[in-house]
């Protein structure tokens, strides 16, 4: 889609609420190092995934870019967990994000 009609959809002024949005991460186990980020958007009357559906869609994304998932662990965290700018890591033990040069 180019912008010109990205902007057009926009001034249509159609909007749809939104039910909920989930996010995970697909983290190495003992680094903490994210490989993955994956986020599910559910408007108003559509099917809510649960929690272990957005798991397993994360874990497929995953292998389809070639990554081995034998040695990750997922773990769910709110959609807006993440400030900009920032890098994560998970600490495993804690299951909590933890931002790129902080310690646990």
């Amino acid at each position: 889609m180019n912008p010109q009609t990205i902007q057009t959809h926009k001034n249509a002024g159609a909007t749809i609420p939104v039910h909920s949005i989930k996010a995970c991460v697909i983290y190495e186990e003992v680094s903490g190092r994210i490989h993955h980020y994956h986020r599910v958007l559910t408007l108003v009357g559509g099917q809510e995934p649960t929690e272990q559906e957005i798991a397993e869609h994360a874990l497929k994304e995953l292998t389809k870019r070639g990554k081995q998932t034998a040695t990750v662990n997922v773990l769910h965290i709110g959609p807006h967990a993440f400030e900009p700018g920032k890098k994560y890591r998970v600490d495993h033990e804690k299951q909590v994000l933890i931002p790129l040069g902080e310690q646990s």
